[in-house]
């Protein structure tokens, strides 16, 4: 691994002083040491002791060309991720060229590559290392924008990544070939500036993804032959987009349909019935935004779109994943907010989200001496029938209601209430009980007035009748701009298992270069980012996390 490692940085480095090109890189690492936790019932063995995953990322620029690498050393897997990331290899590998040539910007990329449709339901390929997602397509890419950018041209073709080892063997078998169209029709309609004042905006953008997988894993044949059907290699994905802008006024829309797939119907206790069956979502969202006050609305319907890299009637991991459906609500960033979060229900659910934002500029009644924002937001969430069993109308599965104030009260002093009121069903609207809890978050920051020195603090407060009843948080920042930072944590359930989960954590910037100590209790939960979760166990120890780039 460090002869590759040193291997690489020569060769782009002789390269970059040949070409007066550019070298950029980061190297991310984070390790975490357990320890024995009677109170929590965990246990260290000689196999778990530690957890340690590490990425190095680089990038080379020069004129119409570049390149780039990727390596990971993970020797042994963080708890909650999946146990396939663990080895070390070099992971990915690109060649880039781009040109313009006649007016039209061209792109070609071979070799591994990210790729987004649109919101993401037909095909999203990203990395997110907090959820353990690495679904890169390794293949080509062409690209291409005419006409200033009124038409732009999307074609891929490859094979997505999953777990780690070489950048062969951590290929699925399973081969995408897709395209996606964008263009804004007032550009090529020919209307002129002075007209396109007066006229809306209009982009127009449709997609194509199929899915090609060539073997059908043992358990789905057992299933197809059960259940008397016969699985399909090829799923075609299509999608149509709209946009329309007017001033600050935009409305949006998505269709995608998913071709015929095997599809859990329902679950019933430990029994799935499984099936063929298509799939479609519906996305739309609208936009304003006047004087001081902005608001935005925004829809969604999802059917069996739950679209994975290879097909398994086994536990599912976050890393097999295809698309990107986020849940519909609130991303809580408060520790108590965010204890029992809501996740999407891809096989059936409606849901609505709107918020509203109105800022009370300074020296308004309102107001006051240094303004005011204010944000109120809610979401309501269906389970459809086609995802429940002995359901004829749509159940609820989630709903929430938040609010918060921020408000300036000196150069000094800033603070924050926030409050969200939520109720879960736990069973995704499958049974009529529910999960309600109300949180309450007092927010403050004060500056010295020319000072590096700073105070950030929140007391918190969850009230439940349901669960583990009620919590109580607290949080306590102190920062040494621009290096150094000290933080202390607690949430404390004392309504129902008098358990204290705390974290004490120190870190020191410079530059480019960031780490981080902590040590902590941590709770049994899902673990969100971007809206998407995953599992995570409970887990006592220390913390070392180090970020650089360059």
């Amino acid at each position: 691994m460090a002869l590759a490692l040193g291997a690489a940085f020569l060769f782009l480095g002789a390269g970059s002083a040949r070409s007066q090109g550019r070298l950029t890189g980061s190297f991310d690492s984070n390790t975490i040491i357990y320890t024995a936790d009677p109170v929590t019932h965990t246990e260290v063995s000689p196999d778990n002791r530690y957890g340690s995953m590490n990425y190095l990322k680089l990038d080379y620029g020069a004129k119409d060309w570049g390149a780039g690498l990727k390596m990971e050393y993970h020797p042994s897997v963080i708890k909650g991720f999946d146990a396939s990331l663990k080895g070390g290899s070099l992971t990915g590998i690109y060649a880039r060229w781009g040109k313009t040539l006649g007016g039209v910007k061209v792109e070609v990329t071979a070799g591994d590559f990210y790729e987004q449709f649109g919101s993401g339901i037909a095909l999203r390929s990203y990395e997110d290392r907090e959820l353990g997602i690495d679904n890169s397509i390794g293949g080509a890419r062409i690209a291409l924008s005419a006409l200033e950018g009124a038409v732009r041209v999307k074609v891929l073709g490859g094979f997505p990544r999953y777990g780690i080892g070489s950048m062969l063997n951590s290929r699925t078998t399973t081969l995408l070939g897709g395209a996606d169209l964008s263009v804004r029709l007032n550009d090529i309609l020919g209307i002129d500036k002075e007209n396109a004042t007066l006229l809306p905006l209009f982009t127009l953008e449709g997609s194509f993804l199929n899915r090609h997988e060539g073997t059908v894993p043992s358990d789905i044949e057992a299933l197809s032959r059960a259940g008397g059907f016969s699985v399909p290699s090829d799923v075609l994905s299509t999608s149509a987009r709209l946009l329309v802008e007017k001033g600050p006024v935009s409305l949006s829309g998505e269709w995608v349909h998913k071709g015929r797939d095997l599809t859990s119907t329902h679950t019933l206790g430990s029994l799935l019935d499984w099936g063929l069956g298509d799939g479609d979502a519906l996305l739309l969202g609208a936009s304003a935004s006047i004087g001081n006050v902005s608001a935005t609305l925004t829809g969604r319907q999802l059917r069996n779109m739950e679209d994975r890299m290879f097909r398994t009637a086994g536990a599912l991991t976050e890393g097999n994943t295809l698309n990107y459906l986020p849940s519909l609500c609130q991303m809580q960033t408060y520790l108590l907010a965010g204890l029992n979060p809501y996740t999407t229900l891809a096989r059936g659910e409606r849901g609505v989200q709107g918020d509203l934002y109105w800022r009370l500029p300074r020296r308004s009644a309102l107001g006051g001496k240094y303004g005011m924002n204010i944000h109120i937001g809610g979401s309501y969430i269906w389970a459809l029938p086609v995802a429940l069993s002995n359901h004829d109308s749509p159940a609820m599965a989630y709903r929430d209601l938040n609010f918060d104030i921020e408000k300036k009260w000196s150069p000094e002093l800033r603070t924050v209430l926030f409050i969200s009121i939520q109720e879960n069903s736990p069973s995704h609207g499958q049974t009529s009980r529910t999960d309600a809890q109300n949180v309450f978050v007092l927010d403050g920051t004060y500056k010295f007035r020319g000072s590096p020195f700073s105070i950030h603090a929140e007391l918190q407060y969850l009230y439940s009748q349901e669960l583990t009843r009620d919590w109580m948080a607290g949080v306590l920042e102190v920062n040494f701009a621009p290096h150094w930072g000290l933080a202390l944590s607690d949430m404390y359930n004392h309504g129902s298992t008098k358990v204290h989960y705390y974290s004490a954590m120190c870190s020191y910037s410079q530059g480019a270069l960031r780490a981080e100590l902590s040590f902590g209790r941590n709770r049994e939960g899902m673990v969100c980012s971007g809206g998407v979760c995953r599992f995570r166990p409970a887990y006592t120890g220390g913390q070392l996390t180090i970020k650089y780039s360059f």
